[in-house]
């Protein structure tokens, strides 16, 4: 297949590039056929069928860029990530932690492509100079400056490979937000292992960032670092963690949120009810329309629900909408909420009876 390659801008014939290295089916993990899909900016996946794991290839991309500097990196991924995969403790020497960092990085960039060519162009992606500056860097096998990365363990289920963004915005005390985001949280699942970073698009707006669970920085940094540290992420903290809701600055009055167009979840009205899209963007869920009556009033609250996907979600009002707290097994929700401190109040109509409580 002709065309141009998206990181080196080169015209010719063009590859298959594995979104996650094949070298991952033949290192133990289990390969059961799975359903993939690619989500717009909302997380809402679109199903892309079902097959077996780390199948899924791009076309986007040069043979020597796949068989040079990119085939590097996956060497060293696989040499250093393939104990953590599996389960197993160890060190990441301080002269791989640049390789490792740049390979997610690079398997970002490269997941980004699954999604068609008109989706990009209307924004879904990442900026095309992400692409051309990593190929730039490709001798010093290090990610792209503004850069800062996480490793830690993963201890839900259903993930044998997964591979998240979310565009992030730059929240300065006394400032109004930004209307677009000047970073971009990536997350990348493997096994047991979970790798979290942050690029910063806008260099100058870099924020110093750590995480909530303690993990271990891998970049930048000096010395090794062992697996695993910190608290692992859960299944039900995965959506919340993936969208950088767990990134905490380092630094006063400026700090780093998820861009509210990629994660709040668009509803609309029902007769005396909201339409609220479930993030397994399949079904819906509803709740009073009171609610955001109150939430125009500075008053919010909680509330359980469900999908026939069997997850459960916690939502909360806010005065921007509804946003999903936690999402896990719904025995687990139901538990949080009735663990919630705030007064219960009712809302009965033709359609029943709906709980919810003050936050």
């Amino acid at each position: 297949m002709a065309g141009v390659c998206v990181f080196c801008g080169a015209s010719g014939v063009l590859t298959g590039e594995h979104v996650l290295g094949d070298w991952l089916t033949t290192i133990g993990l289990p390969m059961d056929e799975v359903a993939h899909g690619a989500g717009w900016l909302n997380m809402m996946d679109r199903p892309m069928g079902v097959s077996q794991p780390f199948r899924r290839t791009v076309t986007d991309v040069c043979g020597p860029c796949n068989n040079g500097w990119m085939s590097a990196l996956e060497a060293v991924a696989k040499r250093v990530l393939t104990p953590f995969i599996l389960g197993g403790p160890g060190v990441i020497e301080s002269t791989d932690r640049g390789a490792v960092a740049a390979w997610l990085q690079k398997t970002t960039l490269v997941a980004m492509l699954v999604s068609p060519e008109e989706d990009r162009v209307r924004g879904y992606g990442l900026p095309s100079s992400e692409y051309h500056e990593l190929y730039e860097r490709r001798a010093t096998q290090e990610p792209l400056p503004a850069t800062q990365v996480w490793i830690g363990r993963y201890e839900g289920r259903g993930r044998t490979g997964s591979t998240w963004v979310v565009p992030q915005v730059v929240a300065i005390d006394g400032l109004p937000e930004f209307n677009t985001p000047q970073a971009y949280a990536m997350t990348v699942v493997l096994g047991r292992l979970i790798l979290h970073g942050v690029r910063f698009t806008s260099t100058a707006l870099r924020v110093d960032l750590a995480t909530e669970r303690g993990l271990p920085c891998l970049w930048p940094g000096d010395g090794p670092v062992a697996w695993p540290e910190g608290q692992p992420v859960l299944e039900e903290d995965f959506l919340q963690f993936s969208a950088g809701k767990e990134l905490r600055s380092l630094e006063t009055h400026v700090g780093i949120s998820p861009w509210k167009a990629a994660t709040d979840l668009m509803s609309r009205s029902v007769g005396s009810m909201v339409e609220l899209p479930t993030i397994c963007g399949k079904h819906v869920a509803y709740y009073p329309e009171t609610l955001v009556d109150e939430a125009r009033c500075g008053r919010f609250y909680d509330f359980p629900t469900a999908c026939e996907c069997g997850i459960g979600y916690l939502i909360e009002t806010q005065t921007d909408g509804a946003h999903c707290k936690k999402a896990g097994p719904p025995d687990a929700i139901e538990e949080l909420y009735a663990s919630l401190p705030g007064e219960e109040h009712f809302f009965e109509d033709e359609n029943g009876r709906f709980a919810y409580k003050a936050v």
